[in-house]
């Protein structure tokens, strides 16, 4: 490989340009070559066209991501790029490290500057920089972008992030790169973005690096806390110093004495829940739930770790031989099964409905007698006589199991459905008064405040007692997001959804019921 073929090489390669071509401070403030670290390269090796990036705190990103924006403008003339972040502040440390960035290039490749003010670097090769806060009027409105950053998103306004994303991406070229990264900041937008592009339920594709992964830039503060500990405690820091916590911590891949003697002095000045929101070994650590949270938030982010931990997952469909052919379409995308129909068992169904509009989600919960979750479905745009169909072929599959049906929404149509064209009969009842105060049975929950409340409360008893075994992930987000409003009001904070909630509450109530009725 000759001279130019080797320039080349680097030229069209992002990291090998940032490695040779650019330099960064280092802790006493010398210019070094800006070798990238795990994460950076892991980044921009894997990134897509759209990227959701959640991680702990002070790990490089941002710099990266500052040296792609220039990397872009200068190999790509007429490039245009957009960096935002949530505050002035914070916009103007990016900008600064633009310039720093860009000032430490070697002349005969970087265009000349044209324009240096608070807010832009524009190039003679005609690209642009530009650096904004989110919160301003139309963000990226009439630009065609090369590449968007969008830094500490989750700590940007939930109504403002969703508003001022959608413009972006209709700003961004076809072959365009947006990159949004943060670190956690409780239960909002960027949290719900976040787990549903990890659920491949939107565009973006998803990053999670946690103080492991960015350990490199911690060493002179790793060093700092031993000492520290030595002064307090007359010794190193050792394996005899361990609890039975960090012991388990200690055999995780790449974790070592240094870090969890870090992480103890961390947690002892700001908590664990602090910890875990700024330096997250796992995403599921990363959100701290409301302080109104109905469920217990460590017996929830237990039950996550465990489903980690026992690698749970849903059978796969060609071990489910007995399907029926129109749970066989579903299965996998809205029909998830972790345990298989035994004959002679009983189960039972809470089934919560919506409209099928793209808004609340149709959801079944299917539970054993030994209350285990062995199936979940959930489909927010499927109309309520198609979910009936799939509601009574479940529930024939699981043995012609007891359904307790909410009958708020179009629970009456899929009751009514399940009755009269699939001869359904086996579902709960409760009593009610007609006009002349004579008493009926009626099919299906009748759910009002009262209600709502006894069947919570019933759930919460059997999580906390470990009577409920729960295989499904997207069920345990929702109940974090659970909480109790100062009215009294049991729902899903903020712009969550509570429908897997519900439907579990319904499943006990067909768990606990002594009857059931022939089909």
């Amino acid at each position: 490989m000759n001279r130019d073929e080797r320039f080349l090489k680097v030229w069209n390669n992002p990291i090998l340009f940032i490695q040779n071509f650019m330099k960064v401070s280092n802790k006493v403030g010398k210019e070094i070559p800006f070798i990238l670290n795990p994460m950076q390269r892991e980044f921009l090796n894997n990134m897509s066209n759209y990227n959701i990036i959640l991680k702990a705190r002070q790990g490089g990103m941002s710099t990266s991501l500052a040296a792609q924006s220039l990397y872009y403008a200068i190999t790509e003339p007429n490039s245009h790029c957009l960096m935002l972040s949530h505050r002035e502040e914070s916009t103007r440390a990016i900008f600064n490290k633009l310039k720093q960035l860009y000032n430490t290039i070697p002349e005969v490749l970087k265009p000349q500057l044209l324009r240096n003010n608070r807010a832009e670097l524009a190039f003679s090769n005609g690209s642009v920089i530009t650096c904004q806060t989110m919160g301003n009027k139309d963000v990226g409105r009439g630009s065609t972008l090369k590449f968007i950053h969008i830094s500490e998103y989750a700590f940007v306004n939930s109504e403002v992030a969703e508003k001022q994303l959608l413009s972006l991406e209709q700003a961004l070229r076809p072959d365009g790169v947006l990159c949004i990264e943060s670190t956690a900041n409780s239960l909002n937008f960027f949290h719900d973005l976040y787990f549903k592009s990890k659920k491949k339920e939107n565009a973006y594709k998803s990053f999670f690096f946690n103080y492991i992964d960015t350990a490199s830039m911690f060493k002179d503060e790793f060093k700092k806390c031993k000492k520290l500990f030595k002064n307090i405690n007359n010794h190193d820091f050792s394996e005899d110093d361990l609890t039975d916590e960090e012991k388990e911590l200690l055999k995780i891949e790449g974790m070592t004495l240094d870090i969890l003697c870090w992480r103890r002095l961390k947690i002892s000045n700001a908590g664990i829940e602090q910890f875990n929101q700024e330096y997250p070994l796992t995403d599921i650590d990363a959100f701290i739930s409301s302080g109104n949270s109905v469920f217990d938030a460590k017996r929830v982010t237990d039950a996550e770790k465990a489903l980690l931990i026992n690698k749970t997952k849903h059978i796969s469909k060609d071990k489910l031989k007995d399907l029926p052919t129109d749970l066989k379409r579903c299965y996998g995308k809205s029909l998830f099964i972790y345990k298989d129909v035994v004959k002679g068992e009983r189960f039972a169904f809470g089934i919560d409905c919506s409209e099928g509009v793209n808004g609340d989600y149709s959801v079944i919960i299917v539970l054993d007698s030994q209350g285990e979750l062995v199936a979940e479905y959930y489909d927010n745009n499927v109309k309520p006589y198609l979910f009936a169909d799939i509601v009574n072929s479940l529930g024939r599959y699981y043995n012609n199991a007891l359904l307790t049906i909410e009958k708020q929404s179009a629970g009456h149509s899929v009751i009514m459905r399940l009755r009269m064209e699939h001869k359904y009969y086996n579902m709960t009842k409760y009593r009610s008064y007609d006009k002349l105060n004579r008493p009926k049975f009626e099919y299906g929950f009748d759910t009002n405040s009262k209600t709502k409340s006894l069947i919570i409360n019933d759930m919460v008893e059997l999580f906390e007692k470990g009577q409920l075994k729960i295989n499904s992930r997207r069920l345990l987000q929702e109940m974090k997001q659970f909480e109790i409003r100062d009215n009294g009001r049991m729902c899903a904070s903020g712009r969550g959804h509570d429908d897997m909630v519900m439907a579990t509450s319904l499943s006990i109530v067909s768990m606990l019921h002594k009857s059931h009725y022939k089909m």
